[in-house]
């Protein structure tokens, strides 16, 4: 079946456990990124909400639409697919999985868990709150998880 999976984790470890599920069990890729490339995408963005990012969008788009847009997602728990800033775009290439970048991108997930705060100079958002970006953050693991389907097929 190539229809993309409603994923919600609430947790990190609901995030590893899939990868890990896929990494084992194989997986069918529904779009344009493998697991690898998944995970590295996953590391950039949750590595920069602990670390920064470098950038910052005007403060009038952090203030209204991707507020609005932010908070819409953590309450519908839903995310759309919309085109991937290019820093933020995996380098690596299309092809067999890369154990150690899976690697890296699970211990991210586990440093994002622990990850006391404060989010400073969010590149999207002003005065974030850490467990709000933590659910974000397992809602993006879960939208972009959900386009790998697993060979298992246990939904």
């Amino acid at each position: 079946m190539n229809v993309k999976r409603t994923l919600d984790f609430h947790t990190g470890e609901e995030a590893i456990a899939e990868i890990e599920r896929l990494r084992r069990g194989g997986y069918t890729q529904l779009k344009n990124w493998n697991l690898t490339q998944v995970c590295e995408h996953l590391t950039v963005t949750m590595s920069g909400g602990m670390d920064g990012f470098g950038f910052r969008l005007p403060r009038i788009l952090r203030s209204t639409v991707v507020k609005w847009v932010f908070y819409h997602i953590l309450k519908t728990r839903k995310m759309s697919s919309v085109p991937t800033l290019k820093r933020l775009k995996p380098t690596s290439p299309d092809g067999p999985d890369d154990d150690a970048i899976i690697d890296h991108g699970i211990a991210t997930i586990r440093r994002a868990i622990e990850f006391p705060g404060p989010i400073e100079n969010y590149p999207f958002l002003d005065d974030l709150d850490v467990e709000d970006w933590r659910q974000f953050m397992w809602l993006h693991a879960a939208h972009h998880l959900g386009f790998l389907q697993p060979n298992d097929s246990q939904n």
